[in-house]
């Protein structure tokens, strides 16, 4: 099933480059009402440049969280990269690649891989978080305020907001809501250990 391919020339192309795999195009995201885990693979047309855009990834793979997911976007930087496997695409094809990689990457994914284009590989690692960074963040993730937060580890609320801004920019998102998400799930890989001074 393919979503958000809304111009002509991407769906012929996207066509074209799956002769082989039939190919289901819907409207928007409505479409994923009572589909279930019934299809065998998604292709989400969005860019990944653009956070409304993860908004739309998020829920295909809230809806479909078995499925595997195929995000076709323009061209993007390595923190959209980051964001979009993050928002649970299995694999990314730049668009102006749909020929020479949309086949391949379809058939992988179908084989339990992840995909990302080569030039990207190395940005999509996790953010390497400072101790302070991590520190603030799993506050965070307790609910407390920056106030709070301040009050735990004895800084000042502005040092605070400074650390939040550098975490919010190392994982590319805007809110705490996303950041304490994306914390949580780098933390569940990557063991550390957070102590309040």
């Amino acid at each position: 099933m393919v979503f958000g391919a809304e111009s002509k020339e991407l769906r012929n192309r996207i066509e074209t480059s799956l002769r082989e795999t039939p190919v289901l195009f819907a409207a928007g995201t409505e479409a994923l009402d009572g589909l279930g885990e019934e299809a065998p693979i998604v292709i989400l047309v969005c860019d990944l440049d653009l956070a409304a855009e993860m908004a739309k990834l998020r829920r295909v793979r809230r809806e479909l969280q078995e499925v595997p997911i195929v995000a076709v976007s323009p061209p993007a930087t390595g923190t959209g990269v980051r964001r979009g496997l993050d928002a649970g695409a299995d694999a990314i094809v730049f668009e102006p690649m749909i020929e020479s990689t949309l086949a391949v990457t379809v058939s992988a994914v179908g084989s339990g891989q992840s995909v990302v284009p080569r030039e990207l590989r190395a940005s999509v690692q996790p953010p390497t978080l400072s101790h302070r960074e991590r520190q603030v963040l799993t506050f965070v993730t307790e609910g407390l305020t920056n106030s709070q937060i301040a009050e735990q580890l004895f800084l000042s609320e502005s040092t605070v907001k400074s650390h939040l801004s550098s975490a919010f920019a190392k994982f590319g998102v805007r809110s705490r809501r996303e950041a304490a998400a994306l914390f949580l799930e780098l933390d569940k890989t990557t063991p550390s250990e957070v102590t309040s001074t």
